[in-house]
């Protein structure tokens, strides 16, 4: 006995597991005949085989020629106000009437009486149950959306009337031969849908990047440079703790923010808000590489003429709008080497501490320019002629 359960249970989900692979790489044609089947089989218990299932692509007037073969019409209500067409013979109607009526499928002759409204209200849900199950069927298949969102909407009295319904310039036609109760009765169906163009699947919505909240946590050290200033290799080894180095007069005012060593990033204004060093963005400068000094250029031949005077085009720097009492204007320190003289206010900066000039000697003013310079020349000992 328990070896007979544990086979049932091994056969249940080998079925299953089988169903899942046909489903997964399953044809249109394979899908409605499945589709088919299923529904008759879960709805009444109905033995329901469709075969010679096929798609066909029809155009308008291909379309209306086919409406004439239906012995009823209904009209499928779809998506966009979209109208579609199922049409089923009469074999078809009776096996679905009798087997909801009564039970079971009769071999009968169906009478010739004229088909209702009734009769469609019955054979719809094969064709709602088909339609259902053919787009899940076909969920990653161009073929889903063309099926996808119909339903039984009313029947339609004649194929006249079906025909002046046709909007759309092509169908897609899905055709299947039924074979009802084992045989018993044998009939169609037809799916008459729009084609309507694929989907297009639009973009993923913009959010934030991968591991972006852990990058904008990193450091990030940037420096400000004040300016760059070009000397003599001997002149940069007698630089010592207290030297002084002559700086442009437009340094101030054209100061870098420099990331990564000589990235440049931003341009901008240095100076002081509440008593501490401040630096005013002025210009996005992006990453371009800094190779010369801010607001300066290198000196040549060409630039001799031009380091006497301003340049009368360029604009002065505008002023800053900081609070005047935490910046207070100064002069600007004069350097040793002969540069343009510039009027403007400069932020204010401390005092460098006083030198030690406590062991430097002053000269006598009135003493001897010349005195122990040379020995006189009286004591010398020179040939005589």
């Amino acid at each position: 006995m328990a070896d007979t359960a544990a086979e049932k249970v091994l056969s249940r989900k080998a079925s299953a597991a089988r169903r899942a692979v046909e489903a997964h790489g399953m044809s249109v044609e394979k899908a409605f005949r499945r589709a088919l089947a299923r529904t008759a089989e879960e709805a009444w218990n109905l033995a329901l085989i469709a075969r010679n299932a096929r798609q066909a692509r029809r155009d308008q007037d291909e379309t209306a020629a086919l409406l004439d073969s239906g012995e009823m019409i209904l009209l499928l209500d779809g998506p966009d106000e979209m109208t579609g067409f199922a049409l089923l013979d009469r074999q078809t109607v009776t096996a679905l009437v009798e087997v909801q009526t009564l039970g079971l499928v009769t071999d009968l002759d169906p009478d010739d009486r004229r088909l209702t409204p009734t009769d469609a209200a019955i054979s719809a849900p094969l064709v709602d149950g088909a339609l259902e199950r053919l787009a899940d069927y076909l969920v990653d298949d161009p073929a889903g959306a063309q099926v996808a969102g119909y339903a039984f909407g009313a029947m339609i009295d004649s194929a006249r009337i079906a025909a002046n319904l046709l909007t759309a310039p092509s169908y897609r036609v899905f055709e299947a031969e039924l074979e009802l109760a084992g045989g018993l009765r044998r009939g169609r169906i037809a799916l008459l849908l729009p084609e309507r163009a694929p989907a297009r699947r639009s973009a993923p919505a913009a959010g934030p990047a991968r591991h972006e909240d852990l990058m904008l946590t990193l450091p990030a050290r940037v420096d400000v440079v004040l300016a760059r200033v070009k000397m003599s290799f001997a002149a940069a080894c007698e630089l010592a703790p207290g030297s002084l180095i002559p700086l442009p007069a437009e340094a101030l005012t054209g100061a870098e923010i420099v990331a990564g060593g000589r990235h440049r990033v931003l341009t901008g204004t240095l100076g002081q808000m509440n008593g501490q060093r401040a630096f005013r963005v002025g210009e996005r400068t992006g990453a371009g590489t800094s190779e010369t000094a801010p607001g300066t250029a290198e000196p040549g031949p060409d630039r001799a003429e031009d380091a006497s005077a301003p340049d009368p085009a360029a604009s002065p720097p505008a002023p800053m709008d900081w609070p005047t009492d935490d910046i207070a204007a100064g002069p600007s320190p004069e350097p040793a080497t002969a540069t343009p003289s510039v009027a403007m206010d400069l932020p204010d900066f401390p005092d460098l501490p006083p030198l030690d000039f406590d062991e430097a000697t002053v000269a006598d003013e009135d003493a001897d320019p010349l005195a122990g310079f040379a020995s006189p020349l009286d004591d010398l000992d020179l040939p005589q002629d």
